[in-house]
């Protein structure tokens, strides 16, 4: 085996043909020997150029010119000169071939120059080029894997048509993994008084990733020519501000002495073993490797005897995140190799009812890259990011227990509602019913209508209730269809149709407010209320608090005038419906409070007249004043007092029950005396301590003085 070389040689050629003499020229052809490479990297070794010749006159000597052209870039590091390195030649006629490698005229295109002694009897010749990498990936996977095509063309030699494209390499994926999650348990996960496997394993949470090979030889150790082995990113994220991370520094793999397992997937506890000479599948650990997993330096070299791994290492988390690299030092190319690599975290009691979501694990090739082309600094091997395809189907334990599998009855939701009415709602449980913690999120599709369907939560973990909320506020009278889909990622992804059938429009709340202040949602038992809404109107039309039936002062198709029921006593909240004839309204729930006052507008009288107090008809300093409102409870809970303008904790001469008229309070209370006379008019609210002696006050309305 001889290394090429860059060197230049540029005799004088006329079409390669040396001065030796004109005879008949060799015929040559080539012939490409198929290599499996790995689809998601850009630098891989292809197949053995092989190029046969034969005939030609005995002793002539040729200088003929081979191009070998890809249909993807070349990537080979290159020299000082711009040549790819670690390419190599053989031939069994050293005596006849000679070959100096000359040059890269393309980016997928090397020149050979050849010096060619043809044989006695124009014998066959063969020599073999070997060490090309190229960028499989970039030709895209399409509908199947990468090919990568040599075309040949020689000057100096008869060859077949130029251009003829042979067939070098296809491309495979290298990767598989899948992985078992688990999230922050609340009670914590301690840190072990010893710091090695069995006591992570055995006291510590952790979850496993587990690996892969796709294809045979994916995992190869370091080669003559790469920068390092296969090497294997894994990803981490998602961890909080507390949490500590552990990984071993060795992986054994599963046809090796011992298999590295904390137990997931049912395997045993154990560090690892691995024997040197069994082709077992070994990484390490890189320290140090740059953020696309490149440089660096092994956390140990291939051991020489027998061992056995105890150690593991704390990961450097940043902002709940890290990566951490291993490389292949060893593997056996004759079988798709399997490994577990667990994560042990570390975290301190967490105040929770349920386990917070887990953290997210992925892998990758790496040293990643977007470079396919050659240079003289990039790593080889170098791939770029790919998403990972699941390995269960190649290990065939897709089905098992210890995987989260998402679990969605795919019945379709029926909901009904009126035109323009309240919303109603549906449910959907989502269930985990494998292992692990599954976590997933929702989104909604429209078929017909938009915006009308809200989902809560949209995103969990494991086995969760979703509420929908359907609202036909905007919507016409017809039937509605969405699709609400479950992604659990690995562990399943289902959809659940729904539809919304609205019908014609119905009655509708839009608002509960006190009678005189118009405050909304608060009411005291035994005040006048206000109920404003669409299409009320009816022949028999009732409201009801809680159940109990108000009386109706006014009823109209917007609003009904009621008094709140006194049977709801101390209910902190009620749920208030209308029924006009054959139609009811959705419940709409209000705020109860012993005392909700509320001052009418106008609704305070000067006593000595009888006259609406206004800008016309003003009350002296002094004076009585009636005010009249709502919203007391009568009898009265606590001290009653008033504001007025710059006078506060006025008391009145009177506070209570009207008298005539149901539902209306009354206060009297004189006009301070020493009210000055600017501002004009002045603010007047009422306010009655409640059971905590905290004041509860009306609305403040206008007083005006003279």
């Amino acid at each position: 085996m001889i290394q090429l070389r860059s060197y230049h040689l540029l005799p004088l050629l006329l079409f390669g043909i040396a001065t030796a003499g004109y005879g008949q020229v060799p015929t040559c052809s080539p012939n490409i020997t198929p290599t499996t490479v790995h689809a998601e990297g850009f630098s891989e070794r292809i197949g053995d150029i092989v190029v046969n010749c034969s005939g030609g006159t005995a002793g002539a000597t040729l200088a003929p010119t081979f191009f070998f052209t890809l249909n993807t870039n070349i990537t080979n590091k290159q020299d000082s000169n711009g040549s790819p390195l670690n390419l190599s030649f053989s031939t069994p006629q050293p005596g006849n071939v000679q070959v100096s490698f000359f040059g890269q005229t393309a980016p997928n295109t090397i020149r050979l120059l050849f010096n060619y002694l043809v044989p006695a009897g124009g014998a066959a010749v063969s020599f073999t080029i070997q060490g090309v990498r190229a960028a499989p990936a970039a030709l895209g996977n399409g509908s199947g894997s990468p090919l990568i095509t040599v075309s040949t063309v020689a000057v100096g030699v008869t060859f077949p048509a130029a251009g003829v494209p042979v067939a070098a390499a296809f491309g495979q994926p290298t990767l598989l993994s899948s992985n078992i999650n688990f999230g922050v348990p609340c009670g914590g996960s301690p840190l072990p008084d010893t710091k090695d496997f069995q006591s992570f394993a055995t006291s510590t949470t952790f979850s496993t990733i587990r690996l892969s090979e796709a294809s045979l030889s994916s995992f190869t150790a370091k080669e003559t020519g790469t920068d390092n082995g296969v090497r294997i990113q894994v990803r981490l994220s998602g961890y909080g501000s507390n949490a500590r991370v552990f990984v071993p520094d060795a992986i054994v793999g599963v046809n090796g002495t011992a298999q590295t397992s904390a137990g997931g997937y049912t395997t045993t506890v154990n560090g690892g073993t691995y024997t040197p000479g069994g082709s077992q599948l070994l990484l390490a650990r890189v320290v140090g490797a740059d953020a696309s997993g490149a440089g660096g330096t092994l956390s140990f070299t291939t051991p020489v005897g027998v061992t056995s791994f105890t150690t593991v290492s704390e990961v450097t988390l940043t902002g709940g995140a890290a990566t951490i690299i291993y490389e292949v030092l060893d593997a056996n190319p004759n079988i798709k190799e399997v490994a577990q690599v667990p994560v042990f975290l570390v975290v301190p009691q967490v105040a929770c009812a349920a386990p917070i979501a887990p953290p997210a694990l992925s892998v990758s090739l790496a040293p990643l890259s977007t470079v396919s082309v050659s240079t003289a600094t990039d790593p080889v091997l170098r791939f770029i990011s790919t998403t990972i395809g699941t390995d269960c189907t190649q290990v065939g334990d897709c089905s098992a227990s210890y995987f989260p599998t998402l679990l969605l009855d795919s019945t379709p939701v029926q909901i009904s509602a009126s035109s323009q009415g309240g919303t109603r709602n549906g449910s959907i449980q989502v269930t985990n019913s494998g292992g692990g913690v599954m976590p997933f999120t929702v989104s909604i599709s429209y078929q017909s209508g938009t915006n009308w369907l809200s989902v809560t939560p949209t995103s969990g973990q494991n086995s969760t209730g979703l509420l929908l909320t359907a609202d036909p506020s905007a919507l016409a009278p017809g039937t509605y269809n969405a699709t609400v889909t479950v992604d659990a990622g690995g562990a399943g992804k289902a959809s659940v149709p729904v539809v919304f059938t609205v019908g014609l429009p119905g009655i509708k709340i839009t608002g509960v407010v006190n009678a005189a202040s118009f405050k909304s949602g608060l009411v005291a038992p035994g005040s006048f209320a206000a109920v404003f809404g669409t299409n009320m109107g009816g022949k028999n039309v009732s409201v009801t608090f809680n159940g109990f039936p108000a009386t109706i002062l006014y009823a109209g198709a917007t609003q009904i005038n009621v008094i709140v029921p006194s049977a709801l006593g101390f209910a902190p909240a009620a749920d208030v419906v209308v029924i006009a004839d054959a139609l009811k309204s959705d419940s709409v729930k209000v705020t109860v409070q012993p005392n909700a006052p509320g001052i009418f507008n106008p609704g305070v009288v000067n006593f000595a007249d009888g006259s609406i107090n206004d800008f016309s008809h003003p009350a002296k300093r002094g004076d009585i004043i009636l005010v009249f409102a709502t919203g007391l409870a009568i009898p009265l809970t606590g001290p009653v007092s008033l504001t007025i303008g710059n006078q506060t904790n006025v008391v009145p001469a009177y506070a209570g029950a009207q008298g005539s008229f149901p539902a209306l309070d009354q206060i009297n209370v004189v006009v301070p005396p020493i009210l000055p006379a600017n501002p004009n008019p002045v603010p007047l609210s009422v306010c009655v301590a409640d059971s905590l002696g905290t004041p509860v006050c009306s609305n403040a309305v206008n007083l005006y003085i003279k």
